[in-house]
C-alpha cells in the first residue's frame, strides 16, 4: 500500500467517524426543544446555524476525499505511453503471429529503444 492509498483510507475512515458523530449529534439536536424563557449561554444544539456548520464540515470532508480519489486515479496513468492506432494494430498482429501478448512486445521494443538511446546496447 502506497502513501496515496493510505491517505485515502485515513480520510475515508475519518469521514465515516465524523459522519457517525454528526448523525448522532444532529439526531440529539433535533430532539431538544427550544429553551423557553431561559437565557441560554453558549451554543444551543438545536440552533440551525450550528447544524448548518456541522453539515457543511461533513460535506467539506467528503469533497476532500473525492478530490483525493480523483487525483490518485488521474495519476495512476502516469508513465503510460499512448501509441498511434496503426502501431497498436501492428503490435496486435505481431502478437498473434508470435503467440505473445502485445503489451509484452511493446515493453521489449521500448526497452530496446531506450538501450539504443543510452548507448547500453552493443547492437
Amino acid at each position: 500500500m502506497n502513501k496515496k492509498q493510505a491517505g485515502t483510507l485515513m480520510l475515508l475512515g475519518f469521514m465515516a467517524y465524523t459522519g457517525i458523530y454528526f448523525f448522532i449529534y444532529l439526531w440529539r439536536a433535533f430532539r431538544i426543544d427550544e429553551p423557553e424563557g431561559i437565557e441560554v449561554v453558549g451554543l444551543w444544539h438545536g440552533d440551525p446555524m450550528t447544524r448548518a456548520i456541522l453539515v457543511s464540515v461533513l460535506f467539506l470532508i467528503g469533497l476532500v476525499v473525492i478530490l483525493n480519489v480523483s487525483d490518485s486515479r488521474r495519476q495512476s496513468g502516469v508513465g503510460r505511453l499512448r501509441i498511434r492506432a496503426d502501431l497498436h494494430q501492428w503490435l496486435v498482429e505481431q502478437g498473434h503471429e508470435m503467440n505473445e501478448d502485445p503489451s509484452r512486445l511493446a515493453e521489449r521494443a521500448v526497452a530496446r529503444y531506450r538501450d539504443q538511446l543510452t548507448g547500453a546496447s552493443d547492437r
